[in-house]
């Protein structure tokens, strides 16, 4: 009788590659979601896991995206490192995404557009995972570039982390207990520290230095450094389903080639966009003034 035998690697990662049963759920309660969008470009350093730009800097300001999550993304859409990637169970799938206003920014020549095509988005959240991230997708038609900051022609993504209250509430918890336990093992490193330097008996130094590195033993294992580098203290966008959104994100594309690096492009700053900025960009664009402005003149 033949058996069989299934890979132990195998097993593992049909395990762990399992998706959050909710994330359908947490997709299609985003339809019509308006978001406001800034993005900060130039060369990025990363500091305790955000992103900051350093040397020059290109701002592309009045980027207006509407998300529908009941709807599925045009085929030619851009694609999606979740669902067109090596996971795509892991993935809500391609959602439709329009771009309300194109954005624009400024260099010698004056104010510039920028001009997204075949955007996309998509929820990535692994089943079990506190925390999930939200994906857009864009073809970019021409060369954003002011000096050496620059977005290039090609594909490009956005990417903010995601959270539910409850996995939100407990990764402060416990953010704040690893503080704690890591502000203790600080003051112990620096008193045992002190103590070893100011007595003289050899065997008092030695007690001295052994409690200083158990101190800094405990600060490895007190997990602060990890959640560090989360952005749990940052401004959250309240979307619908109870998921919350990172205000700070990131710019990134992939390199050409057969690793297709990840490259950091910049930040990404987004805010909650209403109807009335819906209702001004459809104005401004067939040429009729805001019902908000008509009260202006004199």
């Amino acid at each position: 009788i033949g058996v069989t035998a299934i890979a132990p690697s195998s097993a593992f990662l049909s395990l762990i590659n399992k998706v959050n049963p909710s994330l359908c759920e947490y997709a299609e309660a985003q339809e019509d979601q308006v978001l406001k969008i800034r993005l900060d470009v130039g060369q990025v350093q990363m500091k305790d896991g955000k992103p900051f730009i350093t040397g020059n800097r290109l701002g592309i300001d009045n980027l207006l995206l509407q998300l529908h999550g009941k709807e599925i993304a045009n085929p030619k859409h851009a694609k999606l490192p979740g669902a067109d990637g090596p996971n795509p169970q892991l993935s809500s799938g391609p959602k439709s995404l329009e771009v309300v206003n194109q954005g624009s920014y400024i260099d010698l020549t004056g104010t510039r557009s920028i001009k997204l095509e075949d955007g996309a988005w998509e929820m990535i959240w692994r089943n079990n995972a506190r925390a999930g991230a939200l994906i857009c997708a864009f073809n970019l038609a021409e060369e954003v570039k002011r000096n050496d900051a620059e977005i290039p022609k090609g594909r490009f993504y956005l990417t903010f982390p995601l959270w539910t209250s409850d996995s939100l509430n407990e990764l402060r918890e416990r953010k704040a207990k690893a503080e704690e336990r890591a502000t203790d093992a600080i003051e112990r490193h620096e008193r045992e520290v002190r103590l070893m330097q100011e007595t003289n008996n050899p065997l008092m130094k030695a007690m001295h230095f052994r409690n200083a590195c158990k101190a800094h033993e405990d600060l490895d294992y007190s997990g602060y450094r990890s959640y560090q580098k989360m952005p749990l203290e940052r401004d959250m966008i309240h979307l619908e389903a109870d998921v919350h959104l990172c205000s700070l994100g990131t710019i990134w594309t992939k390199k050409e080639g057969w690793f297709q690096d990840h490259v950091l492009l910049g930040s990404v700053t987004a805010s909650l966009g209403m109807r009335d900025d819906l209702e001004k960009m459809s104005s401004v664009a067939e040429g009729k003034e805001p019902a908000a402005l008509k009260d202006l003149h004199p």
